[in-house]
C-alpha cells in the first residue's frame, strides 16, 4: 500500500489505510463526529436553522414595533361635529338639524304628553332635502338618534313625536308620498332620557355616522 493511501490514527498514531472506520491497532472509530452521530448531527443543524430564523425574524419585528411607532406618534384625524344649523350632505339627501329643547311635556292643550319620573324630553326640528336626481322614500332617509359621548344610542319616542309636531306645527313630513329632487321638508322627533344623564356630558344627534352637537 503507498503512503498516499496511508495515514495516521487520530488517537495511537500508528498508520493505517485511509477510509477505515476504525484502527485496526487501537480499535478507535476514525470518522467525524458528524459522520458518527448523525442523529445529533441532524438535531443541531435543526436548532442552528432555528436560531438564525427567530434572529431575523425578530429584526422585522423591531421594524414593524418602529412602524408602529410611528404611526401611534402621528396625529389621529379628529372626528367632526356638526352644529345646529349646519347642514349635513348625506346619501341622497341633505339634514339639517334646526332646533334642540329640553321639555317635561310635549303636545298642546287638547293631545298632550308628559315625561315619566326621572326622564326628560329631548326634542329637536331637522330640515330633510332632496339632493339627488330621484324621488326618495321615507324608508330611504338616515337613521336619526340620540346618541351619549359613550356612543350609547337612543331611539325616539313615537307618541312623544307626534304630540311635539302638534305643538310646533312645523312637520310637514313625507309620509306617504316620496320627496321629490330639491324638495325640502321639516321632521320632528323626541327622545326620553334620564334627566340626569343628560345634564352630563355631551350628547349629539347621530345621522349614519355624522353627529350633531346639541350640548
Amino acid at each position: 500500500m503507498t503512503k498516499k493511501n496511508l495515514g495516521n490514527c487520530k488517537t495511537c498514531g500508528k498508520e493505517i489505510a485511509k477510509g477505515v472506520k476504525k484502527c485496526p491497532h487501537c480499535g478507535k472509530d476514525q470518522r467525524r463526529f458528524f459522520m458518527r452521530h448523525k442523529i445529533l448531527s441532524f438535531i443541531a443543524v435543526l436548532i442552528l436553522f432555528g436560531i438564525i430564523s427567530s434572529a431575523l425574524g425578530g429584526g422585522e419585528e423591531v421594524r414593524t414595533e418602529g412602524e408602529s411607532a410611528a404611526t401611534a406618534s402621528a396625529p389621529a384625524e379628529e372626528e367632526k361635529e356638526y352644529k345646529v344649523g349646519e347642514a349635513i350632505p348625506v346619501d341622497k339627501v341633505e339634514i339639517t338639524v334646526t332646533k334642540f329643547e329640553e321639555k317635561d311635556q310635549v303636545g298642546n292643550e287638547f293631545i298632550n304628553k308628559a315625561v315619566s319620573e326621572g326622564g326628560t324630553f329631548v326634542a329637536i326640528q331637522y330640515k330633510i332635502k332632496n339632493t339627488s336626481k330621484k324621488p326618495v322614500g321615507m324608508f330611504d332617509y338616515p337613521a336619526v338618534r340620540l346618541v351619549d359621548e359613550e356612543g350609547t344610542e337612543f331611539d325616539a319616542d313615537i307618541d312623544a313625536s307626534s304630540n311635539y309636531a302638534l305643538e310646533t306645527d312645523v312637520d310637514n313630513a313625507k309620509i306617504a308620498s316620496d320627496l321629490n329632487p330639491g324638495i325640502t321638508v321639516t321632521e320632528t322627533k323626541v327622545f326620553e332620557v334620564a334627566k340626569e344623564s343628560f345634564a352630563t356630558g355631551k350628547w349629539f344627534i347621530k345621522i349614519d355616522d355624522e353627529k350633531v352637537l346639541l350640548k
